[in-house]
């Protein structure tokens, strides 16, 4: 019983563990809507982004100078988000210093993008550490992955998607199967060659093999020599 018990309480455990860390204090919640806002308003949408500077951490501006982005030079996918507040982002990770998010933004009814992103608390405010694009769906049913996004640290309108050419896909294909056949050949040759060298030396003619019995010579001596004496 007492087995059974602790059993129960590690999987109460286990399965409250992720809901527990999703859910975060309405205080700090309000806090990260503050920061997300203003964020989005100025970085995103790319107006008035030298507003966004003090929005973000030191790691994501690192290497970046602030006139570099104040003249819209900054590391953040730029999107042309319809509305003004995004409070409806999800939690994936949180810590007394640190939620990871997930936060859908769309453009218009029918397309919109889902980022994933990171807040930091610094100095007791909450900043962005990190703002990435992640999927972007569209009303034809088209689904982008975040490979599919391209950098860009421009003022475009969010369009930034580089697809792949086909040539690009073609070209490895073609040397993997090339490796693979050489690799083949190689084997059906090895193997041709010593099937032939095992057939030629069992089609070898054998030595005849003589038998000789004990005793057998001196009585063919005798013999012949009784022959000859007769």
């Amino acid at each position: 019983m007492r087995r059974a018990l602790v059993v129960t309480a590690i999987l109460a455990f286990v399965i409250a563990g992720p809901a527990g860390a999703a859910r975060l204090p309405q205080a700090k919640r309000q806090a990260i809507n503050r920061t997300l806002d203003r964020f989005v308003n100025t970085a995103v949408k790319r107006q008035n982004v030298d507003s966004a500077w003090n929005l973000v951490t030191p790691e994501l501006r690192a290497g970046i100078s602030r006139s570099a982005w104040d003249k819209g030079n900054l590391p953040v996918y730029p999107y042309p988000a319809r509305g003004t507040t995004f409070h409806s982002w999800t939690v994936d990770f949180a810590s007394p210093n640190e939620v990871d998010f997930e936060l859908m933004i769309g453009r218009s009814k029918t397309d919109s993008i889902q980022f994933t992103g990171t807040m930091k608390k610094l100095h007791g405010r909450w900043l962005v550490d990190s703002f990435n694009p992640a999927a972007t769906f569209s009303a034809g049913g088209t689904v982008v992955g975040p490979h599919d996004f391209a950098a860009s640290s421009g003022g475009g309108g969010g369009k930034g998607v580089a697809r792949l050419g086909s040539v690009w896909i073609a070209v490895p294909a073609a040397l993997i199967g090339g490796g693979i056949l050489l690799v083949l050949g190689l084997f059906v040759f090895v193997w041709l060659r010593n099937r032939r060298a095992y057939r030629r030396a069992h089609l070898r003619p054998l030595e005849p093999i003589v038998v000789k019995r004990r005793g057998s010579e001196p009585a063919l001596v005798a013999k012949e020599r009784s022959e000859s004496d007769g």
